[in-house]
């Protein structure tokens, strides 16, 4: 079971980048939706985006994460992008649990962003950019590297 608290510096930090002004944790994401009205887009989610009238952009997150759920939406990124890079395995790419939270967090918020249209290859796709973009990547590619013999 992972404790989402102790990542609250990780969560904050992204949602500084992308103006999420407040971490709420709860103890059960699907209980708060049906409490505040809010659609959740898969029943075992970790995280909600929602709009606060006194606080700005809130991501709700739930207290306490199973490794399983983590492992599905990963296992889901994986099959979808299979369309787009059928090579790449990844899993080797978010073996962290920071890698794994940072993806939920950004693809989470990509759900708000019109452009992509409710895609969710195009969603993924913008999460793992701004991952990129953060360099949440750059010791994977390091690590890469160095197994195998030449830069990725």
């Amino acid at each position: 079971m992972i404790r989402m608290e102790e990542y609250d510096t990780l969560l904050r930090n992204i949602g500084r980048e992308y103006f999420v002004s407040a971490i709420r944790y709860v103890p059960d994401l699907a209980v708060w939706a049906r409490q505040n009205r809010a659609d959740l887009h898969e029943p075992r989610q970790p995280m909600k985006l929602v709009a606060d009238d006194r606080e700005g952009l809130v991501m709700v997150v739930r207290s306490e994460v199973a490794e399983d759920i983590l492992d599905a939406l990963i296992t889901g990124l994986d099959v979808r992008w299979q369309v787009v890079d059928n090579a790449e395995d990844l899993s080797l790419r978010f073996a962290t649990t920071e890698r794994r939270l940072a993806y939920c967090f950004l693809k989470e918020y990509s759900r708000t962003r019109e452009s992509l249209a409710e895609d969710e290859r195009l969603e993924d796709e913008w999460a793992l950019q701004q991952m990129e973009k953060l360099g949440l990547f750059d010791r994977v590619r390091i690590a890469e590297r160095d197994t195998q013999g030449r830069r990725t």
